[in-house]
């Protein structure tokens, strides 16, 4: 049974329930006042749990690699990150995690504009404990900014697409050749 109909048939029942077994007269509790609102109204925060909770939402896909992002393990960290000769944008992240389902594809577009430049990844911090607590992730979504293989720079929680792409500019070498002045 999908679970979206396990939501929706548990609040029906409860909704149900309280409004056949509850005390509540027909005006006293508009909302369960009867078997048949009880679960109408069941139904509907069922369904908010359901959504709620990030069910209703495809967290499959989290852990595949983009044409942008690619997924990293504790296997081939060092590969990709310590011994990378680009800077590196490492994102920590869950599946269960509904910020993190939101953050990926503003990640997923700036990592776009930085190809060749900047390698972005994503690491799930329930396949990769250790490299959650080496990079001291406490919360998530985070991202950790890395350049010459070494931490620099951090962000915890939800980021626009402008701000994570000023905080990847400073990752990138400023160019220091001078201009002459006109005479």
């Amino acid at each position: 049974m999908p679970a979206i109909l396990i939501y929706l048939v548990v609040g029906a029942s409860l909704g149900a329930g309280l409004g056949h077994f509850g005390k509540c007269g027909p005006g006293a509790c508009p909302l369960t006042a009867n078997w048949r609102r009880g679960a109408i109204y069941g139904v509907a925060i069922g369904s908010l749990f359901y959504f709620a909770l990030g069910c209703g939402s495809d967290a499959s896909g989290m852990n595949q690699s983009t044409a942008n992002v690619k997924h990293v393990t504790e296997a081939d960290f060092d590969a990709e990150v310590t011994h990378a000769t680009v800077p590196v944008v490492a994102d920590f992240y869950a599946t269960w995690c509904a910020p993190c389902r939101q953050l990926a594809p503003v990640v997923d577009e700036v990592a776009g504009k930085y190809v060749g430049r900047v390698n972005f990844v994503k690491i799930n911090v329930d396949e990769s404990p250790k490299l959650a607590k080496q990079f001291q992730v406490e919360s998530i979504p985070m991202l950790v900014f890395f350049k010459g293989g070494k931490a620099v720079d951090s962000s915890v929680g939800l980021i626009a697409a402008n701000a994570l792409a000023a905080l990847v500019d400073r990752l990138l070498p400023t160019n220091t050749q001078t201009v002459a002045p006109a005479r």
